[in-house]
């Protein structure tokens, strides 16, 4: 009775549950922090050095995520996000961040935030470009997971940008196959879904190769933005609510905490709905003078 109770239970969890990537990463919904929303693509780093896109900015803000104990609270990823990258690949063809901006290079900024206890988290795009008009992935796919792998990356953000859509699911799992080749643990995010609103993504093939993923548009810096975001997924017409879980989480982009958009209660609620939807807690905020 009690082998035949064990298979029935196998039986239910095999042809009930929800198939997806099991790397044994994200066994949480991920947390830490990310340049974007705060931060954007500002390269000017001659002119407006403490708030660009460099080296000094994501030093600052990893010494900030341990003495302003954010760390020791569960936020252990910092990732850079678009516009790090030099607008050519090397002579061998890999990626390479700006040098003027990054002048230690990745390997070294990797280093930094390992020593602290942090994740090194990294942005790059599926398509020919990033948003920002840097070099994709999109026929590079083996070596630049090779090449996140060599420089120390423990989590991957791909984006979606200058891509056709309707190649995502065959694009997203290659690349995401040649991240798991490599044998370096990457938590691999997906914006995957969210260049398909409005064309049924499928869902279950998501789950089944990303960690993580965005389903809808970027958020901004207003209390309006947070409410479009809790309406959309709590109308959930894509059903993609049923695919969150252990390892695989819909990712409602960043909290906009800290920064000018929200009063303190609307900061409150922003935190409550993210905590209740399983939400990764990804922080944007310039940790030096949040307030």
């Amino acid at each position: 009775k009690m082998f035949l109770t064990f298979v029935f239970v196998g039986f239910l969890l095999r042809n009930c549950g929800v198939f997806s990537l099991d790397n044994g990463l994200a066994r949480t919904p991920p947390m830490g922090w990310l340049s974007w929303e705060r931060f954007r693509c500002n390269t000017d780093c001659e002119g407006d050095p403490e708030f660009c896109i460099g080296e000094r900015l994501f030093k600052d803000i990893a010494d900030m995520m341990v003495v302003g104990g954010y760390l020791s609270a569960g936020y252990n990823t910092i990732t850079v996000d678009d516009c790090w990258l030099d607008h050519k690949r090397s002579p061998e063809g890999k990626l390479q961040p700006d040098p003027q901006r990054f002048p230690s290079g990745i390997p070294a900024l990797s280093d930094y935030f390992h020593k602290l206890g942090l994740k090194f988290g990294l942005y790059e795009d599926y398509g020919n470009l990033t948003c920002g008009g840097y070099p994709g992935v999109l026929q590079n796919m083996e070596l630049d997971a090779n090449t996140f792998a060599e420089w120390g990356v423990d989590y991957v953000k791909l984006d979606g940008c200058y891509s056709d859509p309707s190649t995502m699911d065959s694009g997203y799992p290659e690349f995401g196959k040649y991240l798991n080749a490599t044998g370096r643990p990457m938590v691999y995010s997906c914006s995957w879904p969210a260049y398909q609103i409005g064309h049924n993504p499928n869902y279950s093939l998501i789950a089944e190769h990303c960690n993580l993923w965005r389903n809808f548009a970027d958020i901004e810096d207003s209390w309006g933005m947070v409410l479009q975001i809790v309406d959309y997924y709590g109308d959930d017409k894509d059903g993609f609510a049923a695919f969150a879980g252990p390892g695989h989480w819909n990712d409602r982009d960043m909290l906009i905490i800290g920064n000018y958009g929200l009063s303190l209660d609307q900061s409150k609620a922003q935190m409550a709905m993210w905590c209740m939807f399983a939400a990764p807690l990804i922080m944007s905020a310039d940790l030096r003078s949040i307030r």
